[in-house]
């Protein structure tokens, strides 16, 4: 017996339902299939505002598919206004249908303007042959490039070595305005004053979200009473995770050991709290260096639509 899901338009209650969503599917698939909790929290923060998307824009391109009242499916952007669409599922096994119901969704909403074409890059979940073929049959062309996600058991001792003079401050001891200004020397953007008015804004919506703990997003404060690096981890309790984002060092303090040593007094915090594991979004060799094992999360589909 064919059982219906239907489509809801998102609002702003639904937040915390995609958030609990979120966690519960990771229980189902005991992995990063879907977004981990973090990059929810983040999407709606600082991705979001540092790419001047509105905050009706952002909840005018999500949409929920539900079942007696409990999610099976949303469709959702990043919010970095770059065309990106993301399919999160409650399992393996929903109907064709709903499934339909989410590209169509996906292609009359999302995407972004090249030329005269509208085009949308979508992420498809790594070994989701049904989405897979789907895609194909609508137009869709897979990209070579995959991203990935690394994970960190935490089943040994991790030890934070910081050199002389340097210190730790947590979240509640920074200001916006000195994160930002930490976050645009790391990540090049210091020169766009654009995005430096918008970064304070980011980093104070971002630490109003539900998930955001001040005790772990960490600051490693020079001699010159700099911020060095810094990093900021999200404890996911339920599935006993923590993730990574953001994590930066300022140009003029890399190859000191700062990354590593403000990663690793995050990952022995949430070692304490009772967690078993750490994610971060990224198979960079810094990460593997630290022992993290990288392992493909999606596979990138690109359409052009009229």
């Amino acid at each position: 017996m064919k059982i219906d899901s239907k489509m809801k338009v998102y609002s702003k209650e639904d937040f915390i339902r995609v958030r609990d969503f979120l966690k519960r599917t990771y229980s189902y698939f005991q992995r990063p299939y879907n977004w981990t909790i973090e990059r929810w929290n983040f999407s709606i923060s600082m991705a979001r505002i540092i790419n001047g998307v509105s905050l009706d824009e952002w909840e005018s391109q999500i949409a929920l598919w539900e079942q007696d009242q409990e999610i099976m499916g949303v469709v959702n952007t990043e919010g970095e206004a770059a065309g990106e669409a993301f399919f999160q599922i409650a399992h393996e096994f929903l109907s064709e249908d709903l499934l339909q119901e989410m590209f169509a969704f996906c292609e009359a909403r999302l995407g972004k303007k090249e030329n005269s074409k509208r085009v949308i890059y979508l992420r498809i979940p790594h070994g989701n042959q049904r989405l897979e073929q789907l895609a194909l049959t609508r137009g869709y062309i897979r990209q070579p490039k995959n991203e990935p996600v690394a994970e960190l058991e935490l089943d040994r001792v991790f030890p934070v070595e910081l050199p002389s003079g340097f210190t730790f401050k947590y979240g509640d001891q920074v200001t916006h305005l000195d994160k930002s200004k930490a976050h645009a020397l790391a990540f090049g953007y210091f020169d766009k004053s654009l995005y430096r008015e918008r970064s304070p804004i980011g980093y104070q919506h971002m630490s109003e979200t539900p998930d955001y703990r001040p005790d772990l997003d960490i600051y490693l404060i020079s001699p010159l009473n700099e911020i060095a690096a810094f990093a900021t981890m999200w404890y996911d309790q339920h599935n006993r995770i923590g993730i990574l984002e953001p994590v930066g060092t300022i140009p003029a303090y890399r190859r000191m050991g700062l990354g590593r040593a403000s990663i690793m007094q995050l990952v022995t915090q949430v070692q304490q709290a009772g967690g078993f594991k750490v994610y971060v979004g990224s198979g960079q060799d810094f990460y593997l260096r630290l022992g993290f094992r990288a392992r493909e999360l999606y596979s990138v589909w690109v359409k052009e639509v009229e």
